[in-house]
């Protein structure tokens, strides 16, 4: 390459020199000397490329010299004559082009006949890449000199259909010498010669654009002359390079308005191509054109509307997947996958549209139907015998494959879509591992939207699309990365709360068919499933109590309600009751109080009572760590104290089950805490035992005063345990302000004067935490003094 550009130099050097001396003759022997170096072999197509636009340009050069006639004293057409005496035929051919330029622009030379003169003495080229270079530059020279609409040379020089003809047959010959490329050379090159094949294509392409650049391209002239045409240059080169870079190149360069009303001549060339064309490709660029057209103006969709043009894509595909039994599965993915984006562009509201070309798909990869039975649906593109199906395991496939199945999900209600029956008939072709990608994209799809699920076949389906999620393998769920498995089955947990219907016997069933489908799943995915679906059952619960309290009607709907709430608070006992099993002792038990809270709000005594029973046996036999312990006990304290149907001797039951197990914690704090609490228990709406609050109170005080031997005898921890007696004096006014009998204003004034005393104890000084919270009580105690009336006088027995 260097050394034809230093030649390449040197001629222009000379060329340039004899033109600025007015020189024709010399100026011409000295370019037909520089374009000889085109006739080199030796050169790639892209280093040929570079000493093509160095040749070119200095071509310019001889070219405005052509133009001033009185610097060569010599007619146009002279000129144009003079150019044909070089001895080589490139050379020649190269002036001539530069030569008839300046003819035709001059109008001395009618356009038409110029460049049909052009065009066919350019066949004396047949070197593939000389001749296409050649052409190429034939094309961009010609660009400005055809007899287009409202081109100067339009008339007497021609018409657009000269302009067109004269296009086309340069076309046809560029696209032979470019086909002809891929034969002339040994079958070790082949691969060469395909890659240098590929860097000419836009050459080739170019007159396509020029084409549909023409002003006076009409739809008529298109369709009747140049689709045909090119159609069948496309068809018959039978090459794997041309024919899917030409079907591509007219989809690109040609207006949306003339592939709709040409549509069909374009699809009943594609399964013409040759077998091992990626056809899948063609059509799959040809849809995505015609969708985003779909998308940017209504207009077009109607257009599509008027000529069917989802019917004609869709027999198409059809037909290229039976003309192409070899078709790989990308390709037939790849065509279903632009399909199925184009109905969506152009008829959103037809849902079976798109079970229509699922069906399509599911057809073409083989797919058996969910019946087992063989399937019509979408004009079946099978024929013969039933090819096995084409599993996806690609990552490639595997993305166009899940793109296909979420595309509806994120255009349509997810259900819908779901009940479909095309869809599962896809999602077979799917490797397991894969299915649990796209049962997380349903169910995002599903929360994402406002989606409702609201009868008990729709949570069949939404569970038999996701099972995957909700049902253990053989490796029990262990074989998913932890990670993923936590996100998967928070998924599936939320899902429990878009399970919504109006009517509380619907809402009901649902929760029993996801509980249903739940119970496949083993321990580590139930004790993430089943608390939303108590949580709930618990709200359901509550609604209906809520509801019939404010209908006034007659009983008969009330005891319905009743009845309801109790097969309600049945269903809550079996899946807590599940739970606890799997185990998770903790949430079981908050659970079974939340549910015996439920049953106390209904008056159903036996069932509150067994709830409590049920939690408090989890406490006993599965909660071991002192502060769960801790936790648990103050959650089943504080749901107890408020409940109200109870009877006296299973309140007391519960009661003093709840005293017993606060005085057996670890440590004295938490001891003296929660028997202290636990008082509460015998003084609420329902019940007025001072003489329960009063033995909780002593209690306390006396794990209190143990705390403080204790913490004498080692030194350690007084401060701690003076803060347990600051506490005990606060449950004490508390319950005194209550008019509590036997919590009098002395036993008050008796703990006052320890506490005090021990402030004043030098020996062991209270941290300042401590003293604050004692300074805090007594302000208390000094403020419901100078309240007046009866708290008043009741705090003013008190001596602090």
């Amino acid at each position: 390459l260097a050394d034809a550009q230093s030649q390449v130099k040197q001629y222009a050097f000379y060329m340039k020199r004899a033109l600025d001396d007015g020189n024709l003759r010399e100026s011409l022997k000295q370019c037909s000397l520089m374009l000889g170096e085109l006739r080199t072999i030796a050169l790639s197509p892209q280093k040929y490329y570079e000493l093509y636009m160095h040749v070119s340009g200095e071509l310019s050069h001889l070219e405005m010299f052509f133009a001033e006639p009185s610097r060569h004293r010599k007619s146009n057409l002279e000129l144009y004559e003079l150019t044909q005496h070089a001895g080589n035929v490139l050379p020649r051919l190269y002036l001539l082009i530069t030569a008839a330029t300046v003819y035709v622009k001059s109008k001395e030379g009618k356009a038409k006949d110029v460049l049909k003169d052009l065009v066919e003495m350019a066949k004396g080229v047949q070197q593939p890449i000389h001749g296409l270079f050649l052409r190429a530059y034939l094309t961009q020279i010609s660009r400005t000199l055809l007899p287009d609409a409202g081109s100067p040379y339009e008339g007497e020089g021609g018409s657009v259909a000269d302009a067109v003809d004269f296009v086309l047959q340069n076309f046809t010959e560029m696209n032979k010498l470019w086909v002809r490329m891929q034969h002339g050379g040994p079958a070790r090159e082949r691969e060469r010669r395909e890659k240098e094949r590929r860097e000419l294509r836009d050459l080739v392409g170019k007159n396509l654009l020029v084409l549909s650049q023409l002003e006076g391209m009409t739809l008529e002239m298109y369709r009747d002359v140049v689709l045909p045409r090119v159609l069948e240059q496309v068809v018959n080169c039978k090459d794997d390079i041309a024919q899917p870079y030409l079907m591509d190149a007219i989809v690109q360069v040609f207006p949306d308005e003339f592939h709709i009303q040409t549509l069909q001549l374009l699809l009943d060339a594609c399964p013409k191509l040759k077998s091992t064309v990626k056809v899948g490709n063609v059509l799959a660029s040809l849809m995505d054109r015609l969708t985003n057209a779909a998308k940017e103006s209504q207009e077009m969709v109607t257009q599509f509307a008027a000529v069917d043009a989802f019917g004609k894509l869709a027999t198409c595909v059809d037909d290229v997947v039976r003309a192409q039994p070899t078709l790989d599965a990308h390709e037939r993915l790849l065509m279903h996958g632009a399909l199925l984006s184009f109905t969506i562009a152009t008829h959103r509201e037809r849902l079976d549209h798109v079970d229509g070309v699922l069906a399509s798909c599911a057809a073409a990869m083989g797919a058996s139907s969910s019946n087992g039975d063989d399937d019509d649906d979408a004009g079946d593109a099978r024929d013969g015998p039933i090819a096995p199906a084409m599993i996806v395991s690609d990552p490639k496939g595997i993305r166009q494959l899940v793109a296909l199945l979420t595309t509806p999900l994120e255009t349509y209600d997810p259900i819908s879509v779901l009940r479909m029956s095309s869809y599962p008939r896809v999602m077979t072709l799917l490797l397991p591992a894969n299915l649990r990608q796209l049962a997380a994209t349903i169910a995002r799809a599903v929360l994402r939207g406002e989606t409702r699920v609201s009868t008990p076949e729709q949570v069949e389906t939404l569970f038999k699309f996701i099972e995957v999620l909700i049902r253990d393998g053989d490796d029990g769920g262990g074989g998913v990365d932890e990670e993923d498995f936590e996100e998967e089955q928070g998924l599936v947990a939320r899902l429990v709360h878009v399970l919504r219907s109006d009517s509380h016997e619907t809402q009901y069933e649902l929760l029993v068919a996801a509980r249903k489908q739940f119970q496949s799943g083993g321990a580590k995915r139930l004790r993430r499933t089943l608390p939303p679906l108590a949580f709930e059952a618990t709200r359901l619960g509550r609604a209906i109590l809520r509801d019939a309290a404010a209908d006034a009607s007659a009983a008969p709907p009330a005891a319905a309600a009743a009845a309801l709430v109790a097969k309600t608070l049945q269903f809550l006992h079996q899946t807590i009751a599940a739970l606890a099993e799997t185990p998770a002792p903790e949430p079981a038990l908050r659970l079974f109080v939340d549910a015996a809270r439920l049953a106390d709000a209904a008056g159903m005594e036996t069932l509150a009572y067994d709830f409590f029973e049920s939690a408090m046996t989890i406490y006993e036999d599965d909660i071991s760590d002192s502060r769960a312990q801790k936790s648990a006990l103050s959650i089943m304290v504080g749901a107890l104290q408020p409940c109200r149907s109870f009877t006296a001797e299973s309140r007391e039951t519960l009661s003093h089950k709840s005293i017993g197990y606060a005085s057996r914690l670890l440590k004295k704090p938490d001891q003296c805490a929660a028997v202290a609490s636990c008082a509460h228990l015998f003084w609420s709406d329902a019940v007025k035992d001072g003489k329960g609050v009063l033995s909780c109170l002593k209690k306390a005080l006396t794990i209190a005063s143990k705390a403080r031997v204790a913490a004498s005898a080692t030194g350690k921890g007084a401060g701690d345990a003076l803060a347990l007696h600051i506490a005990v004096l606060n449950k004490h006014l508390y319950f005194f302000e209550r008019g509590v009998d036997g919590v009098d204003a002395k036993v008050i004034r008796e703990l006052l004067e320890h506490i005090n005393g021990e402030l004043a104890n030098d020996d062991t000084p209270a941290p300042p935490d401590v003293e604050a919270y004692y300074s805090a009580t007594m302000r208390h105690v000094k403020h419901q003094k100078l309240r007046g009336g009866e708290i008043g006088a009741r705090f003013a027995e008190i001596v602090a």
